[in-house]
């Protein structure tokens, strides 16, 4: 696929790099002439300095063969203007990042009198196949962690029938023990191992090591059972401790004060208190630093449940997330831009590190993805991509075994899915329409696998 890319900032930098790496023709697009540099040396992409939110520079991009333009700039009116420009010229399809919430929905005009109807404008009436908001994507990844049984990551698939859930392995079994002679209490597959700041794909051989991630896959009902070999399952969060007022950090203590969970904000701006105090109706704003471990103490943050970092500074976040784990919460999630502070954040002991760059990467995967591509998302960073794909009539693999199909080598079936029934191993028999089958995959791979279901 040929895809441009309007912003060539952290994110756009980002999703560039993840894009050439699954072997796509990408061109970046950036007025600054240091930034569109910084691509230029660093990926082997297209780069082109210029507006995007202009039809010359557009045209220069031969928008006209796109088939994806995604607006990533800093600003929500020009990444909108980029991809109405670029439907105009010709794009199959559009993306833009959105920070204001008012835009990821319909627009309601207002009407003449009232009794008259009212226009509703639609995102495609803008030329926006997919708005994408960060922080709601942040937020709604980071509650769905707190409502589950264990305090680390967890990816739904095949309508919630299958997960992928991370793990970390203490100095008990199975520390010690290769993948292989690993007795699961339940039909379980384990699909990757980090370590080390690395995520791969786990040889039959390995032997897992204290301090390990591991990610296993199996069905969601049997999940509580597969957590008690990991750690005890902890008590339900009725208290969460939230640092950092902005969009993000909003947002999740609004979804977590109607869901009846106790909430204190903390947020070092008082001019930002006094604003999200006026918008809260059951948190407690707290006007402080959660870099101060008496300030913590003083407040109760120490008996919380689980404490969430969600300012703009990963460093100041992953500093928080070791802080409060080391004062006795439980929970620690904290969230980051760059990924590569995952296994940072992890190694210091924060139990998950949400990443807004991988949340919006997942979201234009699937744009990118096709052959009955439903679900994709990243895992141990960006290391490897999990995908969901459903079976079609016409597909290479339909009716043949998937030992025996042609998967590269950097690449395991992680569960197929039956109409109710989870086959975890997989096995070995052969694949049928309308079958939902998980894979998961180095990103380099995706393309070779992905031919086999179209």
């Amino acid at each position: 696929m040929y895809i441009i890319i309007a912003g060539a900032g952290v994110v756009g930098f980002n999703i560039a790099s993840l894009l050439a790496e699954a072997k796509h023709d990408v061109a970046v697009v950036d007025q600054s002439d240091e930034a569109v540099e910084a691509v230029r040396r660093q990926l082997d992409v297209r780069t082109i300095s210029g507006n995007a939110a202009t039809p010359r520079v557009l045209r220069e991009a031969e928008v006209s063969r796109a088939n994806l333009v995604v607006a990533v700039t800093n600003n929500d009116e020009t990444n909108v203007l980029v991809c109405f420009l670029a439907k105009e010229l010709g794009a199959a399809m559009t993306v833009a990042r959105v920070r204001n919430p008012d835009y990821s929905g319909y627009f309601v005009t207002a009407a003449r009198s009232p009794m008259a109807a009212r226009k509703v404008m639609r995102p495609k009436s803008l030329g926006v196949d997919l708005f994408i908001n960060p922080e709601v994507e942040v937020a709604e990844e980071i509650m769905g962690i707190l409502s589950g049984l264990y305090p680390t990551d967890v990816q739904n698939f095949a309508g919630g029938r299958v997960q992928i859930r991370e793990f970390r392995v203490g100095q008990e079994p199975p520390a010690g023990q290769a993948v292989s002679a690993i007795r699961l209490p339940e039909p379980a597959t384990i699909v990757a191992i980090s370590r080390g700041g690395q995520t791969s794909i786990p040889t039959p051989g390995e032997v897992v090591q204290p301090g390990d991630h591991i990610y296993l896959v199996a069905a969601a009902h049997h999940m509580e059972a597969l957590g008690r070999m990991f750690a005890v399952p902890p008590r339900p969060v009725k208290n969460v401790a939230i640092f950092g007022g902005e969009r993000a950090g909003f947002l999740v203590a609004d979804g977590l004060e109607k869901r009846g969970i106790n909430v204190k904000l903390i947020d070092p701006d008082l001019g930002r208190c006094q604003a999200l105090a006026a918008r809260l109706e059951r948190t407690s704003v707290l006007h402080g630093d959660a870099t101060d471990a008496d300030f913590l103490t003083e407040q109760g943050i120490t008996a919380a449940d689980a404490f969430v970092a969600t300012t703009s500074n990963d460093e100041i976040n992953i500093l928080c997330g070791l802080l409060a784990r080391q004062l006795g919460v439980r929970r620690t999630i904290i969230t980051v831009v760059k990924p590569g502070y995952i296994a940072l954040a992890q190694a210091v002991g924060v139990d998950v590190a949400v990443s807004s760059l991988l949340e919006v990467a997942g979201r234009i995967t699937r744009f990118v993805l096709h052959g009955g591509v439903i679900s994709a998302t990243f895992i141990g960073g960006k290391d490897l991509q999990a995908v969901e794909f459903v079976i079609g009539q016409s597909a290479a693999i339909a009716q043949h075994s998937l030992a025996e199909s042609g998967l590269p080598k950097e690449t395991i079936v992680a569960a197929v899915v039956r109409d109710d029934d989870v086959m975890v191993p997989a096995g070995d028999g052969p694949v049928r329409p309308g079958d939902h089958v998980i894979i998961v995959s180095r990103l380099s791979a995706i393309p070779a696998v992905e031919r086999l279901f179209k």
